[in-house]
């Protein structure tokens, strides 16, 4: 497992991104969700019912599962989770990866991604507004940064199980994978095929894939 030092180390650096934070600066000491299960427009709670736990969460400690191959599984410490994150424009997620797992392609629209290597030999990469791939395999102790915005993914290049954790200068950074996105919408299928230069049977079957479940 990855020694306290370096874990340390990660979330200290990963404060530079609060910095420059994509939401609103706080006007409050604090602002602890009133209610954790409505996001990021909570109230604040009454300071009287705050607690020192209330700014602790237990969340990130445990690895998640990632039984089979080409796995990985992730958990998000958000202010829906994580009450005490209200307004600190912050947010943090722990992604275990199986040998091979891969996070897709996906975008944050509302955040720039920290990624912190803990643990295994993870590839990850962005394509810029320009179509160029910026790539680089990771090794225990590295960090790379996401811009805002920006088509990414993770992948466990290693032998071995890999562990990342990824902080969001955002509270609710917001996520959007490319395949469900493209063929689990309502996008005309017209409008797909001249986009992507495929013919409509195989968006049609990648509909299929996509398919939101009911």
């Amino acid at each position: 497992m990855a020694s306290g030092s370096a874990i340390i180390s990660f979330f200290l650096l990963s404060l530079a991104l609060v910095a420059n934070a994509a939401d609103p600066d706080p006007v409050l000491d604090f602002c602890v969700a009133n209610n954790s299960s409505s996001g990021s427009s909570g109230s604040c709670r009454n300071p009287s019912a705050v607690t020192g736990q209330d700014f602790v969460s237990e969340i990130l400690r445990n690895m998640n599962n990632t039984q089979g191959p080409n796995t990985f599984n992730a958990t998000l410490a958000s202010v829906s989770t994580f009450p005490g994150l209200n307004t600190m424009g912050l947010s943090i997620a722990r992604v275990d990866f199986g040998v091979g797992g891969v996070v897709p392609t996906h975008v944050h629209p509302r955040a720039s991604e920290l990624v912190y290597v803990a643990e295994g030999t993870i590839s990850a990469g962005f394509v810029d507004t320009n179509n160029v791939l910026f790539a680089r395999t990771l090794q225990r102790g590295d960090l790379i940064i996401i811009p805002r915005g920006l088509l990414h993914y993770l992948y466990n290049v290693g032998s071995e199980p890999a562990i990342a954790f990824v902080v969001y200068n955002s509270q609710e950074a917001g996520l959007q994978l490319l395949g469900p996105s493209l063929f689990g919408s309502e996008i005309p299928t017209p409008v797909l095929a001249s986009s992507l230069s495929l013919n409509e049977s195989t968006i049609a079957a990648l509909r299929g894939i996509y398919a939101p479940s009911s």
